[in-house]
């Protein structure tokens, strides 16, 4: 691996990228991330925030994804490689749900890395190993009672990066993604402390995973599902 080899995070302050960060600073990456609210940083401890430069930006909205690519190509860097972990999960019965539910959960899932991909080939215009991971879950492909909105919008992911996949080899960037089954985590654990633990996916199952990927051995993988579940 490159030293300082760039990677840009979304969603890093969330639940998983709290628990690979520390893995990702002891392998002495170049660490960017963008962030949605300043709280979010409240949940990085201060030991891990000086290696991480934070940019503000909605991921949903598409003129504050066109400044992150000016910051960005400020910082006088290329970035190698794109890890997506931004999104979020909802229970609820078809019924039970509005199309503003359904509408919120394809803006996390899938409309935050619709609108990051595109800046993407343009930030890694100088990498000589680009890639992308993206995260999706089981319920893209089985779905379960009571997940039709967020398995939905994660089948559309699971979709969107194999068609990545495809238009970006003109790029030369490659496109995977990670399914996990609930990641063992902290703060899983004390919100389902009846469940099995054994059965979740690792946080250092993911990384280890993740770093396979974005290394140099590694160029022949592109368009992948990757089950981690």
């Amino acid at each position: 691996m490159i030293d300082k080899h760039t990677i840009l995070f979304t969603g890093l302050s969330g639940n998983l990228g709290r628990e690979i960060l520390p893995k990702f600073i002891d392998k002495n990456f170049n660490i960017i991330s963008t962030y949605f609210d300043d709280k979010e940083l409240d949940l990085i401890s201060k030991e891990h925030l000086k290696y991480v430069n934070f940019i503000k930006c909605n991921l949903i909205k598409e003129k504050e994804v066109a400044s992150l690519e000016k910051q960005i190509k400020k910082l006088d860097t290329s970035v190698d490689t794109l890890i997506n972990l931004v999104g979020g999960f909802s229970y609820a019965k078809i019924l039970e749900t509005s199309l503003n539910d359904l509408i919120k959960m394809f803006e996390l899932n899938f409309f935050t890395v619709y609108n990051i991909s595109k800046i993407a080939p343009r930030l890694m215009t100088d990498s000589l190993n680009p890639s992308m991971i993206n995260i999706i879950t089981p319920y893209a492909e089985l779905p379960a009672e009571g997940t039709s909105l967020y398995s939905s919008s994660k089948a559309a992911l699971m979709n969107f990066s194999k068609s990545l996949a495809l238009e970006f080899r003109e790029n030369k960037i490659r496109v995977n993604s990670l399914m996990c089954n609930t990641i063992d985590t902290k703060l899983n654990r004390r919100l389902m402390p009846e469940e099995n633990f054994d059965t979740w996916t690792k946080p250092k199952e993911i990384f280890d995973t993740m770093y396979i990927i974005i290394n140099e051995e590694s160029k022949f993988i592109n368009g992948e599902v990757i089950r981690l579940d």
